[in-house]
């Protein structure tokens, strides 16, 4: 078995391009492991940069100060970076109760 090359990222926008679905999860975040167009499953390395980027934006998003945690989590597949580099929550029964909890499992 070949041990698989991790494909390196610099921007956001270029990032985004590359996953199937045109969006990069907090899950990805965490794992570093992206659905890639081309490629299929894949693992990532960000620039600096960009993975500070990334992280400002996720922590803006939830008003929170920083990531006490940093492990995968179902529910972080619902807090996207979307095509338009902007965070959005995909919301499923109840929106404030689902942010909270990520909250919750963040700090």
């Amino acid at each position: 078995m070949t041990k698989q090359k991790k494909m390196y990222y610099k921007t956001l926008k270029g990032l985004i391009k590359k996953t199937h679905f045109k969006q990069f999860s907090l899950n990805d975040f965490f794992s570093k492991h992206i659905y890639h167009t081309e490629k299929g499953h894949i693992n990532i390395s960000l620039s600096d940069d960009l993975e500070k980027e990334i992280k400002n934006l996720f922590l803006d998003f939830l008003g929170l100060p920083y990531f006490n945690c940093y492990k995968s989590c179902g529910i972080f597949d619902r807090l996207i970076i979307n095509k338009r580099l902007r965070v959005e929550y995909i919301a499923g029964q109840n929106y404030p109760s689902e942010v909270r909890y990520i909250k919750k499992l963040l700090k």
